[in-house]
């Protein structure tokens, strides 16, 4: 069984997440920000250490002040913006269904994008709130520094907002390179090679 940096319970105290809303649902998403936001900012050794304390139920003080005054808020702001989507929809046998209520009226898709993009700018606020507190504390988090050398050790990602790709090359064109007519006489053809 994983273990969780926050109760669903907690979690659903102090975010907008009904109490209604299946604890299983929840756990899922608790889980996907663990791994793919808490572990890469905390860096292996800290997020190991933190997690075995809790597994034995002997977190020091120092790190469960920095659980709940700066991991938590972090994981609730981006199971909101991560958890939109999968509790709005569900995955059944023949189809993916949309989730109803006789009292109430779902969310479009444009909706709930517009929804988790304010949920995801909260939870990267929070996000480098956390890392300027560690950055700040390095000498009090020795593993923060030091998170290891195995091959899937991760090291902390310092930086918390995201950001996309635009590949919108017609924007960028020189006016001489951009036709309206898309005639073969004055089509322009370009040739982009892309290393990802």
């Amino acid at each position: 069984m994983a273990t969780l940096f926050i109760s669903e319970n907690k979690l659903k105290e102090n975010s907008f997440i009904n109490e209604n809303v299946d604890d299983k649902l929840i756990r899922a998403t608790i889980i996907q920000v663990q791994d793919m936001q808490i572990h890469p900012i905390l860096g292996t050794g800290l997020y190991n250490e933190i997690k075995a304390q809790i597994q034995a139920n002997t977190v020091t003080n120092l790190n469960r002040d920095l659980l709940q005054d700066y991991i938590q808020p972090v994981i609730i702001w981006w199971v909101m913006a991560d958890g939109t989507i999968p509790l709005t929809y569900k995955f059944m046998n023949k189809s993916v269904v949309k989730k109803n209520s006789e009292n109430s009226q779902s969310a479009d898709l444009e909706e709930l994008i517009t929804v988790a993009n304010n949920f995801k700018n909260k939870a990267e606020f929070y996000t480098k709130r956390l890392i300027k507190y560690l950055e700040s504390n390095e000498t009090v988090y020795p593993l923060y520094l030091n998170p290891g050398n195995d091959v899937d050790t991760l090291h902390p990602y310092r930086e918390a907002y995201q950001t996309g790709m635009n590949l919108d090359f017609d924007t960028y064109k020189p006016s001489s390179m951009k036709y309206s007519d898309t005639s073969d006489s004055n089509r322009c053809e370009d040739n982009y090679t892309f290393l990802l």
